[in-house]
């Protein structure tokens, strides 16, 4: 092996040029004369039994060659072992007869010739017939003599005349990046596959632990020139901290400060690992120099390689002939590439020049100019487009502009293109302040061609923060019609709501007092609805709630406090004043509770804009409310088979007694009926809202039975069972329905558990006595083995009653909201998403309405994800006139959407972004986001 032998190697400015020759120039002044330069071939000392390489060479012969400084030996002993290690390097050497010879990549396959370069100088060598060993070569031009020179390359036999199908790296590259990815101590691909596996982030040693670290330094021959040059030579290995380098050279200017590699480098720390052919590091003005580079960057992963790697200073890289993949070793479905890239981390940004990318070998796109951010610092530009194909839009096409306008400001701009109805402007502008953060969007469609009118729609979301206790909400929205939704969302959404809601509430928190301030405005978004069947707005809604516990003694105060102004344009318009005080007695332990409670209920009504004669302007309202809550908790061990289970009775009772007060001349507001369920017997009042109190004289008997097992803490069973018996009839109601004289409420029974950690199961039923039939059921089994197995199977029914106008709470903004009366309910539904084979996974949701008889929603998908990318390829049937999953439009019809996304992991993502609608759709479905630490 060559080993350095000039005195000053930091002196020297060496270039290799592209026919592999080194160009060096001495820049520096040497004390001594300036040495000689001679030819000093790379090759290998000759192994046992071969013949010793000669000092000149046919051009058969891969042999490099570059010119170096010839400077004197330290001492004869290093002299005479440098010409021992590399005979080519004596310039004494005799020079043997002239031959052709090839190395064994060279050799032609069996049947097969060479191929033959009869128009370069030189000889050229062809095999002769197939188990023959003579060779057949020819002499173009001046016989070299056997001087030392370049020789060609070997022109590479190829199967393909398409030069992008050629790999990006070669299969010593390839073998290459494998060296590199053992550097780290843990597979930077890991688990990529996976895409819900949670990953560690690397962190690399510190500037200050590396400082204080020794330098270890191991090598097979060392040697040290005025004690300011350290020379390393033969299987260089040197170890500092979390830093690791090896080569076949290596020297160290402890005056420049400047450090050399050659040969084989190989440098690792704990979030990069490279090799190259020639390292070259001036440590005190933070520039390097790196030949030939293959990299990988553990943190994203990503890796790549480039002809050549500056750094100009700690901040700034350039990039010569780079590529890079997110791909593993052994994969190369995506590479980018670029002839020049620069990368500036002060500023957080980088350009590439001449880039393109190409996927499974085949380019797809190409820029002569491209800049991105390098880190999280936001930068403009161009986003990845989205696409869509639906039967209500045609081809939907969009291309979002990122503008970062300050630190603190910043806007999507969005053409949009749908083939049916024409050309829209999207924006959303957000802010971010000390106090506030928000957004402002907005859509114009100048002309549907199909409505034959302009559409648009605004939105503005705030959160300001006053203070930690204080705080503003506000979210308006607005669209020009009510089939807004349904004709502009994409394939992926549409509106599920009949009403759009706009609110601004002002909210103060600390413990024992809440209070909140704002008003409420709903727009209508289902053309069935008529303007007299609006929700009330809410000008404004003023909450104060106070409560009150002491440490030393079981009593509990409390008082709930609000006031509503309710406007309407058709119906009557009120104001509400409601106070209600209370006072409970909690007795509790581990044994059991016993929670007497004492409400006083009281509201004031002031009515106005009366569309009924003889009706009062001014009503009053006060009804005591005397509750009590008890239950025990009974526990018992027990064995069942071989495993061992905690059995739990739970029985309890709820008594509840509100006297009867004729309301029927109160307006109802705000006000429904609260489903049915076994939760609702112990609810102080069936109705939502204040416009009605229940009159009640009854007692609810229930019970729970729970079996747990000891080893694993699962449930597998837990039984529920309830009923409510009426001592009286109920005459408050809402308008429309009939008193109500049944004895007993419907019996409920719920059946839960959880058979493993991966299988569960869900049952419901509910008897109506008086109808002698059920009037709800609910049945659903749950296999969840996250994130590659789910599977939902589920039926729900429920009856229709003269009571079903039911509320309901929105738990994104504790509204409530009501369903329309009489439908009967009876759908099933099935979800899944499953491994096929192959890394394939399939996935699908099937919703079918039985008292409507047709298909409400279903989607069927593929799935592929590998260590770079992800492809879904989905088709969706859906009723976009669904205003709820329970009622449909007159005109309401079953339409197809297609939609397609490529996902190239660490680059960007192409088509619909569909983690919304599978998170929104596929019951059980997380996104990647949710496992990242």
């Amino acid at each position: 092996m060559e080993v350095a032998s000039a005195t000053d190697n930091a002196a020297w400015n060496c270039e290799q040029g592209k026919n592999g020759e080194w160009v060096c120039l001495n820049q520096g002044q040497p004390s001594q004369e300036a040495a000689q330069p001679k030819v000093i071939g790379s090759q290998k000392a000759p192994q046992a039994g071969q013949p010793a390489a000669s000092a000149e060479l046919p051009a058969a012969t891969a042999t490099m060659t570059r010119t170096v400084p010839d400077a004197p030996a330290a001492t004869p002993q290093r002299a005479e072992q440098t010409a021992t290690e590399n005979p080519v390097a004596s310039a004494e050497a005799p020079a043997p007869t002239p031959r052709a010879s090839l190395t064994e990549s060279q050799m032609p396959a069996p049947g097969k010739k060479a191929v033959a370069a009869t128009n370069k100088p030189g000889w050229t060598c062809q095999s002769g017939e197939v188990g023959k060993t003579n060779w057949n070569c020819n002499l173009v031009g001046a016989d070299p003599k056997g001087a030392a020179q370049v020789a060609a390359a070997a022109e590479a036999e190829t199967t393909s005349n398409l030069p992008w199908l050629t790999p990006a790296y070669d299969r010593q590259q390839e073998r290459t990046f494998e060296l590199l990815r053992g550097e780290f101590a843990q597979d930077p691909w890991q688990n990529c596959s996976n895409w819900s596996a949670r990953r560690r982030k690397i962190k690399g040693a510190s500037s200050e632990a590396r400082e204080e670290a020794n330098t270890d330094v191991l090598a097979d021959f060392s040697e040290v020139f005025d004690g300011e040059i350290l020379n390393f030579a033969g299987n260089v290995d040197l170890n500092r901290a979390d830093q690791h380098l090896s080569a076949d050279k290596a020297s160290y200017d402890t005056v420049a400060d400047t450090m050399d590699a050659q040969g084989n480098v190989v440098y690792s720390e704990s979030t990069l690992a490279l090799a190259a052919d020639t390292v070259s590091i001036s440590l005190a003005r933070n520039e390097a120099r790196i030949r030939n580079a293959q990299f990988i960057e553990a943190a994203a992963p990503l890796r790549g390689s480039a002809a050549v790697m500056y750094r100009d200073s700690k901040s700034l890289s350039r990039y010569n002939e780079a590529t890079f993949t997110s791909c593993p070793p052994g994969n190369q479905d995506w590479v980018m590439h670029a002839s020049r890239v620069k990368i500036n981390r002060e500023s957080g940004q980088g350009s590439a020049k001449n880039a393109w990318l190409e996927f499974k070998g085949v380019p797809v796109i190409y820029t002569p100019y491209i800049s991105f951010p390098v880190d999280n610092r936001r930068t403009s530009g161009l986003l990845a487009p989205t696409w869509s194909n639906t039967e209500r839009n045609g081809f939907d096409f969009a291309a979002p502009f990122y503008w970062n306008i300050a630190t603190n400001y910043d806007t999507v701009i969005t053409p949009r293109y749908m083939q049916k109805r024409g050309g829209m402007l999207r924006n959303k502008f957000r802010y971010l302040t000390e106090t506030s953060s928000g957004s402002l969007a907005a859509e114009i469609m100048p002309y549907d061609q199909l409505r034959e009118k302009s559409r648009y729609s605004a939105a503005f979301r705030d959160n300001s923060r006053f203070t930690d206790n204080l705080n503003l909400l506000t979210n308006l929205n607005y669209v020009s019609d009510k089939e807004y939704f349904n004709d502009m969302n994409n394939a992926l959404g549409f509106q599920t709501n009949r009403f759009l809601s706009s609110t601004s509430y002002l909210n103060y928190g600390r413990p024992g007092i809440a209070f909140s301030a704002g008003v409420n405005h709903y727009q209508s978004v289902d053309k069935t609805i008529t303007d007299a069947g609006m929700p009330y707005d809410i000008l404004p809604r003023v909450n104060l709630s106070l409560e009150h516990s002491f440490d030393n003694m079981p009593l509990a105060l409390g008082m709930n406090n609000q006031y509503s102004h309710f406007y309407h344009s058709e119906l009557v318009n009120g104001q509400r004043l409601n106070l209600a005080p209370s006072v409970s007695f909690p007795l509790e332990s581990s044994a059991g509770f016993f929670i007497p409670k004492i409400t006083g209920q009281y509201t004031q009504y002031q009515l106005s804009n009366q569309t009924a004669a003889n009706q009062p302007d001014s009503i009053s309202r006060f009804l005591p409310i005397f509750s009590a809550d008890t239950g025990m908790t009974f526990e018992k061990q027990l064995n069942i088979g071989n495993t061992a289970y905690t059995h739990t009775l739970e029985p309890r009772l709820f008594y509840l007694y509100i006297p009867r007060k004729d309301q029927s001349d109160i307006p109802v507001f705000d006000t429904a009926a609260f489903d049915t369920n076994f939760y609702s017997l112990f609810r102080e009042n069936r109705f939502s809202g204040l416009d009605r109190i229940q009159d009640a004289n009854q007692i609810t008997l229930a019970g729970s039975s729970r079996f747990i097992d000891s080893s694993s803490g699962l449930e597998p069973l837990k039984i529920s069972l309830g009923q409510i018996l009426y001592f009286q009839d109920r005459t408050v109601n809402l308008p429309g329905v009939p008193n109500q004289t049944s004895s007993t409420s419907n019996f409920i029974g719920e059946l839960s558990g959880q058979v493993t950690n991966h299988l569960s199961y869900t049952a419901g039923a509910q008897w109506d006595p008086e109808a002698n039939g059920f009037a709800r059921g609910l049945a659903v089994l749950k296999f969840r083995n996250q994130p590659d197995q789910i599977f939902d199977v589920g039926y729900r029914y429920r009856r229709n009653t003269p009571n079903d106008q039911l509320a309901f709470i929105n738990p994104s903004n504790n509204l409530v909201t009501q369903t329309a009366v009489g439908q009967t309910i009876s759908q099933s539904d099935v979800s899944f998403r499953w491994p096929l084979a192959a890394g394939w996974y399939g996935l699908g949701r099937w919703q079918y309405s039985f008292n409507f008889g047709k298909t409400t929603e279903s989607f069927i998908g593929i799935e592929k994800e590998n260590c770079c990318w992800r492809l879904r390829v989905i088709g969706r049937r859906y009723i976009n006139g669904a205003t709820t999953t329970n009622f449909l439009a007159p005109d309401a019809k079953p339409e197809n959407a297609v939609f397609v996304q490529l996902e190239l992991k660490g680059l960007t993502g192409f088509g619909d972004q569909v983690d919304r609608f599978l998170q929104r759709n596929l019951n059980g479905y997380r996104p990647a986001s949710d496992f990242e630490d």
